[in-house]
């Protein structure tokens, strides 16, 4: 049997195995829009992230500590719109920037972040979560939306 047969072979059979259950599968990050910028900290580094929901439209504002402000950042690393759960899920991190080619500072720095996510579909539930530079996590959750 030729390889290329075969392939096909398998990928057809395994198609038709998914077919019926892809009408249950959560389109995730396919309806969510984000912007993320970092902004002058309005929060201090110990406080939960401020989580705020109007109509489809959810900001979160929040401080992050990091480590070295000549290689690291804060970065937006995850932002999903489960749509099983009409819920949306964000993670913001201290984050290395891979600059510093001279060598990264020994200092602690803490930066604001402001991210605006549109979500196309109902919203139930909102989760935030911060990690900083030292394992320090902070999270706030907004339930019973049902917008």
């Amino acid at each position: 049997m030729k390889r290329r047969t075969a392939l096909a072979a398998v990928a057809t059979g395994g198609l038709s195995l998914v077919a019926g259950c892809l009408g249950r599968l959560p389109l995730v990050g396919s309806s969510v829009q984000t912007e993320f910028e970092l902004v002058d900290p309005e929060l201090e580094v110990e406080d939960d992230p401020d989580v705020r929901v109007d109509d489809d439209t959810v900001t979160v504002l929040g401080t992050v500590e990091y480590a070295s402000s000549e290689c690291g950042t804060v970065d937006l690393a995850h932002a999903e719109y489960e749509a099983s759960q009409d819920r949306l899920d964000v993670l913001v991190v201290a984050a290395d920037d891979g600059g510093g080619l001279g060598g990264c500072t020994d200092d602690i720095v803490q930066t604001g972040y402001r991210l605006e996510a549109a979500v196309d579909g109902r919203l139930r539930r909102v989760s935030a979560t911060e990690h900083h530079v030292f394992g320090d996590t902070y999270s706030t959750s907004v339930d019973g939306l049902d917008r």
